[in-house]
């Protein structure tokens, strides 16, 4: 049987991922005038509108989402049968990666770059952001994120938990009352951090000798959902912060030596664990393959 709207795949596959015309034909090396021809010819083929589109506005349609699913599944499956038979072993493509902002750009950014020195023929495009993003409906590959379940569907591998204890500028505790419990810390400023899905306000404190547990919620005077920017309020004097120290590995030794860890006899249970997901499927293409293991080996060197 003949399927003819198999030929437009690519170009479908490119306009849902790239949300754009001019995009998916920079993409495809193509013109415009091209995909919006074959973008018609494919709808009048399956009797369908798949993209509802204006001048401003780029949205597929249920049913266009429901068909970009179908083939972005199928063409998987056609890339892992075409991989297993190169029999140069040389593996390509592009690898779409979404990742917590916060905790991502400090985390990956050397891996990445690693990864693409050992696999130069696998494009990269990574997007940081705090919001987690349906993987299959947004055209992602991967995800790198806090979670504490992995989603339904999806194949989660653990890579670390967060373990974070109370820091502070020497120049803003010169200033402010003298911290020797958790409890202190009630009458001080602090920078939580805070996005869509959670806040970092609430925490446990245990003695590391007498295993005595207080339990507190944190007043902010700032919250952000970027670490990068808690940690430059930090070191301003603006507060103290809960913070990793994975936070604090990138700053220079000036900076870190005015540092403090104000309670270095107490700690705080782990917190949001972080995860390598990516959908499940039966045949996954090599290059997802690839980064996945590969990533988790660098963490397990790591942890």
């Amino acid at each position: 049987m003949e399927i003819k709207w198999l030929s437009y795949v690519p170009i479908y596959l490119a306009l849902c991922e790239e949300k754009s015309i001019a995009k998916a034909a920079l993409r495809l090396n193509c013109s415009s005038a091209h995909i919006s021809r074959q973008l018609r010819q494919l709808e009048a083929l399956l009797d369908t509108q798949l993209i509802q589109r204006t001048t401003r506005q780029f949205n597929l349609t249920y049913d266009g989402l429901a068909f970009y699913k179908q083939v972005k599944a199928l063409f998987a499956h056609a890339e892992a049968i075409n991989e297993g038979l190169d029999v140069t072993n040389s593996v390509y493509g592009k690898l779409r990666i979404a990742a917590s902002a916060s905790f991502g750009s400090m985390l990956l950014s050397e891996h990445l770059a690693d990864f693409n020195l050992s696999h130069p023929n696998i494009e990269l495009e990574v997007a940081f952001t705090e919001t987690p993003l349906d993987l299959i409906e947004q055209g992602f590959d991967v995800a790198i994120y806090f979670t504490e379940t992995p989603p339904e569907g999806y194949v989660g591998h653990y890579i670390r938990h967060l373990q974070c204890q109370p820091f502070a500028h020497e120049s803003y505790l010169a200033d402010h009352p003298v911290i020797t419990h958790p409890l202190d810390l009630l009458d001080h400023n602090h920078i939580i951090y805070r996005n869509s899905e959670f806040t970092l306000d609430k925490w446990c404190f245990i003695n590391q000798t007498t295993q005595e547990k207080t339990n507190i919620i944190l007043k902010p005077t700032m919250s952000f959902s970027l670490v990068t920017v808690m940690t430059e309020a930090m070191i301003k004097g603006c507060g103290i912060a809960m913070l990793d120290e994975m936070a604090l590995s990138h700053l220079d030794s000036d900076k870190r030596t005015h540092i403090i860890n104000i309670l270095p006899d107490w700690f705080t249970p782990n917190r949001l664990p972080l995860y390598i997901l990516y959908p499940k499927r039966k045949h996954l293409a090599q290059r997802t393959s690839l980064f996945v293991n590969f990533i988790r080996q660098k963490f397990d060197k790591t942890n």
